[in-house]
């Protein structure tokens, strides 16, 4: 159940920590699994911007983040933002 983890860590540990970015990732990843790419980019773009406040534009989270929202562009066709993504 990843929304009830997802409401329990915003009210212990705010919006801005690393682990919401987390679940947040994880809830895009299952979002995407199950087709609904939109959803799934929504919630990237949620961690995505904890991560960076958070841990900065050179971790691994970030880039891992940033490939996932990738990969859902390029399926959509959406081959330049995707590129953008990936570089």
């Amino acid at each position: 159940k990843y929304t009830a983890a997802l409401e329990i860590q915003l009210k212990a540990l705010g919006p801005d920590h690393p682990n919401v970015a987390r679940t947040y990732n994880n809830i895009g990843s299952v979002l995407d699994s199950q087709g609904k790419h939109a959803e799934a980019l929504d919630k990237y773009t949620a961690a995505i911007e904890i991560q960076l406040k958070a841990l900065g534009p050179d971790h691994l989270s970030v880039a891992t983040t940033y490939s996932s929202m990738g990969t859902i562009l390029a399926s959509q066709g959406k081959h330049g933002e995707a590129l953008d993504k990936y570089t």
